[in-house]
């Protein structure tokens, strides 16, 4: 079985996206939300916007699809936790997903991790290391460790192994309560199998990206690495399903 821990269901695509998993014999896909649908500083009635997106999808085919509540940071905290509640109440949504719009160094953030230590639930935050386009606010493997540090009781995905490369893996060695993804990017040959020596293969998920990314391409660099059948079998399933509680 594979768990698809990284995909988005963006605007009229959700079913050639849940299409194409199972074509490649996905068994589950966590949804995140059409994330940038509104660019980089949604407002509060743009997230439920995004939500209500996902929690439809996941009533539709509940069988195929997880989903997370997508925040915004910088909007009223008052909101975001009513928003978190409100989400949290549909039991199919099973984390956070946050993207550009605050770094995960800012404060503004706390509420919502308390929130999610509060009910054991995972948060996956958008992470990249860029020399150029960076947004003004992103996070990079570096911000993630302090966040984690700060509340090493939730469990993190730092998204985008592709992205964070071997110095991103450098920085969340010494954080337990951190896993990776592997989205982002073209495979990169050798970098999940660094991956699984630094980090151990229970600290890795496979994420796709879809349908941002091919989702074949995107298997390939876990199916087809130099790895054991138990550690591909973590990457693909069994850590997604613990930490999903599934």
């Amino acid at each position: 079985m594979i768990i698809d821990f990284h995909a988005h269901n963006t605007l009229r695509e959700t079913d050639i996206l849940l299409q194409s998993a199972l074509r490649n014999g996905i068994s589950k896909v966590v949804l995140l939300g059409d994330v940038l649908r509104f660019g980089y500083y949604p407002t509060e009635a743009q997230i439920r916007e995004i939500n209500d997106d996902t929690i439809h999808a996941v009533k539709k085919v509940p069988d195929l699809c997880y989903g997370f509540c997508f925040l915004n940071p910088a909007n009223d905290p008052s909101f975001m936790l009513e928003e978190l509640d409100r989400c949290l109440q549909e039991h199919a949504i099973k984390g956070v997903k946050l993207e550009v719009s605050v770094n995960c160094r800012d404060d503004l953030l706390h509420p919502v991790m308390e929130k999610l230590q509060e009910y054991n639930l995972p948060l996956l935050h958008h992470c990249w290391y860029k020399t150029v386009g960076k947004c003004k606010d992103e996070s990079d493997p570096s911000d993630i460790a302090y966040l984690a540090r700060l509340f090493p009781s939730v469990k993190m995905v730092m998204a985008h192994l592709a992205g964070c490369g071997y110095r991103g893996i450098e920085d969340i060695v010494e954080c337990p309560n951190v896993y990776v993804d592997t989205s982002g990017g073209q495979p990169v040959a050798g970098l999940v199998e660094y991956a699984v020596r630094r980090l151990g293969s229970a600290r890795i998920l496979f994420g796709s990206d879809a349908p941002y990314r091919d989702v074949t391409c995107q298997l390939g660099r876990i199916c087809r690495a130099a790895l054991d059948e138990e550690s591909k079998d973590r990457i693909l399933y069994r850590n997604a399903k613990d930490l999903l509680k599934s």
